[in-house]
């Protein structure tokens, strides 16, 4: 058990139900069920990148598969492109990113202002939406002839007591409240961010980001919440929540939106932000 002692409790307890499957030496991966242990393949690497409002942090980063309670096999942590590309995401990856056609003439635009930057994708591999933007996010870079050895990708869990969160906890200080999230740094410092899907599309939003023209992605009622809670303290945000209401009112589409932004709360274990959320919820959508 010394080699999962670095992980949380919580995900300890998780991944001892689960089958495993590991990255070996060069690569390749190594299937296998074990009836009562897991023996992880892992490595510890500094991490250094930054959210634009944190200091950088060092975490151990995992690199992991599971079985879910559905049969199917998910990635946890630390992943890489070509994972993606063999079974069994092999199937949708691979469909994703034939079907894709990029913007030829925005990415010639976009090549210049990316190269050099990088990116950290969180991303599930049993979510919808990754399953769709994550294909076409790495064609365009290929279109743009962007080395993706630069981007970290980073897989995500969905289970309730660990929701949008990874074995290394690179998402802590993120905001990770939906996925995909592509998050555009330069030399550590967020430029901007995709958030789930992009408002016009990749190419021409993550332009906007790399060129610094103004560019608000979706969810920008939860993108506010999340500032708001690293800047106060939740008495003080209470105290103002009649104006937060409003404030948020033309921001938030659906009652849908807080109730995850909540449930994300509750599993990194900030039950008073979720109580507040909830709270807010109720202000904003009465009946639902």
């Amino acid at each position: 058990m010394k080699s999962i002692a670095f992980l949380s409790p919580e995900f300890q307890k998780d991944i001892l139900r689960q089958k495993t499957v590991y990255d070996g030496p060069c690569g390749q991966w190594t299937c296998g069920p074990f009836l009562s242990y897991i023996v992880l393949s892992c490595y510890v690497m500094i991490s250094l990148s930054c959210h634009h409002t944190l200091a950088p942090q060092t975490s151990a980063s995992v690199s992991m598969e599971i079985t879910d309670a559905n049969g199917n096999i998910q990635l946890l942590g630390k992943a890489s492109r070509k994972r993606l590309e063999q079974a069994p995401f092999g199937d949708w990856y691979n469909k994703n990113y034939d079907s894709y056609v990029v913007d030829s003439a925005t990415a010639s635009r976009l090549r210049p202002e990316l190269a050099g930057k990088q990116v950290m994708v969180f991303m599930g591999t049993w979510c919808g939406d990754s399953r769709r933007e994550v294909p076409r996010f790495f064609k365009v870079l290929d279109c743009c002839r962007i080395d993706t050895s630069s981007i970290q990708l980073i897989t995500v869990a969905a289970s309730a007591d660990q929701y949008k969160q990874s074995p290394g906890h690179e998402e802590r200080g993120r905001d990770i409240f939906r996925v995909p999230d592509f998050i555009v740094l330069d030399h550590g410092r967020e430029l901007g961010r995709v958030v789930e899907s992009p408002v016009t599309s990749l190419e021409k939003d993550l332009l906007s980001i790399v060129s610094g023209e103004p560019y608000t992605p979706k969810y920008p009622g939860e993108a506010l919440l999340a500032t708001l809670f690293h800047q106060e303290k939740i008495k003080k945000i209470r105290r103002q929540l009649p104006q937060l209401t409003e404030k948020l009112r033309p921001l938030v589409g659906s009652s849908g939106e807080l109730v995850s932004y909540a449930h994300v709360l509750d599993a990194s274990g900030d039950r008073e932000k979720a109580d507040l959320v909830r709270e807010l919820k109720t202000r904003l959508f009465p009946g639902g």
